[in-house]
């Protein structure tokens, strides 16, 4: 009876030995919401074991520490933790996001002018996107945002300015020139996150892929012997333009915002009759990657996306950039 009883306890001796106690193992990152670039820490339970945290940064850290101080420095962050007894293993991973708010956009300011919200044909203009906090007697302007941002586009419209159902956008001017930077010069002071705009006037564009400047304007091509403005002596009634500007966030958010703008009417007076109208304006229209030229009203003009168009006011000027006649558009001329 004894020597019975001995075999059935080795027996379950045996059986224990054969399988590990499962080991419960978690992490959690305090705060998991922030205002990044936030201070948090990671808290692991477990028995005593080596813990490796793995960073989003690429930072490994391996310690026998289950806390672990870090710097919570995107809007989405995790870390992977493995921690091990030396026999058995176990990960996890911990969640933070960042509460930043998107930038939010107010009109822009015109001319440094707080009160000004009209724009003038052809007029040197000045569309500022910089923060400029309200008064007594004016709104808030331009762009708010607790983090760092940039202007990305600004694009200004005219409903009378189409082409195939799509607008003709204005050209715009970033004087000092540089590649991506958005500011202009105005009044002998530089303004970040600004451009220049002539409204209505829309130029053809200079061998260095930048519009032909109506008055000299550092960085651009000014034309004194041509006229490179494709609705040059074209009359227009007043109308709503539209600004519409891009910016990015530090974080590589873009937020977007449209705002509509008078548009005073153009002045002009002629002793051959009416003043011609935009539906009257000859010019030529290119695909910049292609080598032929249309004429505005020819239907092939369509096929090229708007954000490819290139626009000449004389067809000598599209033959000057190397193009050839369309074929379709021009017939037997």
């Amino acid at each position: 009876m004894r020597s019975a009883c001995v075999c059935c306890a080795a027996l379950l001796v045996l059986g224990l030995s054969g399988c590990e106690r499962p080991i419960a193992f978690d992490a959690r990152i305090e705060p998991s919401l922030g205002h990044v670039p936030y201070a948090a820490t990671i808290l692991c339970r477990a028995p005593r074991g080596e813990y490796t945290y793995a960073l989003p940064d690429g930072q490994v850290v391996t310690t026998a520490d289950a806390e672990l101080s870090v710097t919570v420095d995107r809007l989405q962050w995790s870390a992977e933790i493995r921690w091990t007894n030396g026999e058995q293993v176990r990960t996890d991973t911990v969640v933070a996001t960042g509460s930043n708010a998107r930038p939010t956009l107010f009109r822009p300011r015109i001319n440094g002018i707080p009160s000004r919200w009209f724009l003038s044909p052809f007029e040197r203009t000045l569309i500022d996107a910089s923060y400029h906090e309200a008064t007594v007697s004016t709104d808030v302007s331009g762009v708010l945002c607790d983090d760092a941002w940039h202007l990305v586009d600004v694009r200004l419209t005219c409903p009378l300015k189409t082409l195939c159902g799509s607008p003709i956008p204005d050209s715009i001017f970033c004087p000092p020139r540089e590649d991506g930077v958005w500011h202009a010069l105005y009044d002998a002071i530089l303004c970040e996150n600004a451009c220049i705009v002539y409204p209505l006037y829309t130029a053809e564009l200079a061998a260095n892929g930048a519009p032909y400047a109506p008055r000299p304007e550092e960085g651009y091509v000014h034309s004194t012997s041509r006229v490179r403005e494709i609705y040059d002596g074209i009359g227009f009634p007043s109308q709503e333009a539209t600004i519409e500007i891009v910016v990015e966030d530090e974080w590589g958010r873009r937020t977007s915002a449209v705002f509509k703008i008078p548009l005073h009417a153009t002045v002009y007076s002629t002793l051959d009759g009416p003043v011609p109208g935009p539906d009257d304006a000859v010019f030529y229209v290119a695909d910049r990657r292609g080598v032929v030229y249309h004429r505005r009203t020819c239907d092939l003009v369509c096929s090229i996306a708007p954000s490819s168009r290139a626009y000449y006011c004389a067809q000598q000027h599209a033959e000057d950039a190397g193009l050839t006649p369309c074929s379709v558009c021009f017939g037997s001329d």
